[in-house]
């Protein structure tokens, strides 16, 4: 009897060991699969998920920038330059550019064209991650004169005069001339940036409008009562 105890006892503790170590061994396994993202020995075993979802593939993001945004001549050149990621790429690696309207701006590698006076958006788009970065291009007459005109002199507290444009030559009016515009107090009047004066308190402001293409500016008094 003592010995048959015995030896059952001895078979109990060898299934406790080898539980022990069965044991040890999984947790081992389940906290590499941890560590390595459900990836071990170099094959995914499992799917382990993060937040709200399994993991995602990284956004990736392409940008492309002009050295110019406005192209002054019919003929005139601009370079475009492309990252993927914040990293330059040279033509050819890994995108493709493309114009909104290629009798406005045509691409040639790297290079846009002005072919007519217009707008054109040009899409750089990621031929391996399926991305899309855009810049728009303006083909201009540039003005050689700016003069400031205003729907009304005078204007009283809360009320609004639109301030207007014309320049030389005429080919350079309407939506080729885009003008910051600038009050000298605040407090007495404000300007938007459709160039909308909106009278705060009496007094009397000069208003500047600046050509963003040339550079060309002039006033306009507005007094507010």
């Amino acid at each position: 009897m003592g010995r048959s105890k015995k030896s059952s006892d001895a078979r109990l503790n060898r299934r406790l060991r080898w539980s022990a170590i069965i044991f040890a061994i999984s947790a081992i396994i389940a906290l590499m699969i941890i560590v390595n993202k459900g990836v071990i020995f170099g094959k995914r075993l499992v799917a382990i998920s993060e937040s709200a979802g399994t993991i995602a593939e990284p956004i990736h993001v392409i940008q492309v920038v002009a050295t110019n945004n406005y192209l002054k001549n019919v003929g005139d050149t601009v370079e475009l330059k492309l990252s993927i990621d914040g990293q330059d790429v040279a033509n050819g690696e890994g995108y493709e550019l493309i114009s909104s309207d290629e009798e406005v701006i045509k691409i040639e590698g790297d290079i846009a064209t002005a072919v007519a006076l217009g707008d054109a958006v040009v899409t750089a788009r990621s031929t391996e991650y399926g991305v899309e970065g855009t810049v728009t291009l303006s083909v201009v007459v540039p003005a050689s004169k700016l003069t400031l005109d205003a729907e009304f002199d005078t204007i009283g507290v809360g009320e609004t005069s639109q301030i207007s444009h014309t320049t030389r030559p005429t080919e350079a009016s309407g939506v080729q001339v885009k003008l910051n515009y600038q009050s000298s107090d605040n407090n007495i009047a404000t300007v938007d940036n459709s160039g909308i004066v909106t009278g705060r308190a009496p007094g009397v402001v000069t208003i500047t409008g600046t050509d963003k293409i040339t550079g060309l500016s002039d006033t306009h008094d507005i007094t507010i009562q």
